[in-house]
């Protein structure tokens, strides 16, 4: 028997800092997923789909039309309803809410149920902004579910009203069995290694970390390995050259995702104080790199921010300190810098909360159920 058809509907397809969204497709059982994007395709390379759909791709009228096409163009032009029929797509699964928001029209004219993923600066950006919010109660009206990562995003939406009863919790998939795991014990004669990843953001609270560790007692035999690159780069390295950390730190740029695990299995501790960002307001969701860290048997210290006390068990997986609280993350690293007996039980206990709520068969064996009842969904 064929596997129905789900498009997944991107902006584009697909940033590296959305390996979540490549996890998802590639774990399809019951359904078969293609993919249509606005902008030309980057990273195939690394994240190769087929089929997947573009205007610039497939030539003709579609390609002398696709210059003039922006993304909330898109949502009303032929393409899209093209390439559905074409490939006779079940149902509309579209990524991030204000993409959702803009493909509406596409779901009233086909008469596929419509469903939404959401992550984070949607719902935190997008959504609360006044000339959103008539598209959105579009979508609350069109949609057949919404589905997002935790509870307080849940409440978020709701808040702004969406139908509870359209509210789906699908927690990010991540494919345990391909991380490797060990217990974390002090080395003799070798300094913690703390880890962060993450785009140089404000949401990330990289400073709140430097400003945290340059609180700990310089007795403490720490470094901390900070991974990845932004905007914030040049700031964060003259703060940390300012606060006397210069030989505590290293920053280690981008890295690919195989050379992050493998730092973080060399790891003892990773942090991760995001945070709401001061001007945008923009929140994280539940960061993919909390999850892998907790994979490879990190102890892990974060915030309580957004959905992230949804999936680090407090006290027995990690730490959670409120956000941009240099203090109280000073208190939670020296406290879990002095305790390394504790590290191996968190790690275990980290490693199988993600196994249980995480793990990629669980997670889509509920995503395919929830196409299941959607498909005979009607406005």
């Amino acid at each position: 028997m064929d596997r129905p058809t789900v498009a997944h509907i991107k902006d584009a397809y697909l940033p590296k800092s959305e390996t979540f969204i490549y996890t998802l497709l590639r774990a399809h059982a019951r359904y078969r997923p293609i993919v249509i994007n606005r902008y030309p395709s980057q990273n195939l390379d690394i994240f190769p789909i087929e089929p997947y759909y573009t205007p610039t791709r497939w030539g003709g009228r579609w390609a002398s039309l696709a210059e003039r096409w922006s993304l909330r163009t898109l949502g009303r032009s032929p393409f899209v309803e093209h390439v559905v029929r074409k490939e006779e797509a079940a149902l509309l699964h579209v990524h991030f809410g204000q993409v959702g928001a803009l493909f509406v029209p596409v779901a009233r004219r086909t008469g596929l149920p419509l469903l939404v993923s959401y992550y984070g600066k949607d719902v935190s950006v997008f959504l609360p902004q006044p000339r959103w919010q008539p598209r959105f109660r579009q979508l609350w009206r069109q949609g057949a579910a919404h589905l997002v990562l935790g509870p307080h995003m849940a409440e978020a939406l709701i808040a702004h009203g969406c139908p509870r009863t359209r509210v789906h919790i699908l927690p990010l998939p991540l494919r345990v069995d391909r991380i490797p795991f060990h217990g974390r014990s002090a080395e003799p004669d070798e300094p913690i290694r703390l880890i962060t990843v993450g785009r140089l953001i404000p949401k990330k609270g990289t400073d709140i970390l430097l400003r945290a560790l340059a609180l700990l007692p310089r007795t403490i035999p720490y470094h901390l390995w900070i991974v990845g690159d932004g905007p914030q780069r040049e700031g964060l390295h003259y703060l940390a050259r300012s606060l006397d950390l210069e030989d505590r730190v290293t920053f280690l740029g981008w890295l690919s995702h195989a050379q992050v695990i493998e730092r973080m299995l060399q790891a003892h501790i990773f942090v991760l104080p995001s945070r709401t960002d001061p001007e945008t307001g923009e929140t994280e969701g539940t960061p993919t790199v909390l999850l892998e860290a907790m994979a490879t048997g990190l102890p892990v210290i974060a915030t309580r921010h957004a959905d992230i006390p949804f999936i680090v068990p407090e006290g027995t997986a990690g730490l959670l300190v409120p956000e941009g609280d240099v203090t109280a993350l000073a208190q939670a690293l020296d406290a879990l810098l002095n305790r390394p007996d504790r590290w191996r039980d968190m790690g275990r206990a980290g490693r199988e909360h993600v196994r249980q709520q995480h793990d990629v068969p669980r997670v889509m064996e509920q995503l395919e159920a929830i196409y299941d009842r959607v498909r005979g969904w009607e406005t």
